[in-house]
């Protein structure tokens, strides 16, 4: 039976994790919302009038896409975001 030796790249652990820049992360939170939103739209009607195709469903679904959007991204660091903007304005 051979036995394959497998070296250990060196550093591979130490190496630091790469930051996502600002338009990372708003390309990634406008994703997630319009992946939510379609999801969220192909399988519901409006709440107010019954109907598939209707703008207030269409608005709903945007609200309640955003919202997991912002709960998937991490919005412990949006929180953190607007109160330190608001302490230093």
């Amino acid at each position: 039976m051979n036995k394959l030796k497998v070296k250990a790249v060196p550093n591979a652990e130490k190496q630091p994790k790469r930051k996502m820049s600002p338009f990372g992360h708003l390309f990634r939170f406008i994703g997630w919302w319009f992946g939510f939103t379609g999801l969220y739209a192909a399988f519901a009607v409006c709440p107010f009038c019954g109907q598939a195709g209707c703008p207030v469903g269409l608005a709903t679904a945007g609200t309640v896409g955003a919202f997991f959007a912002l709960c998937l991204q991490d919005w412990k660091r949006l929180i953190a975001l607007i109160k330190q903007k608001i302490r230093k304005g």
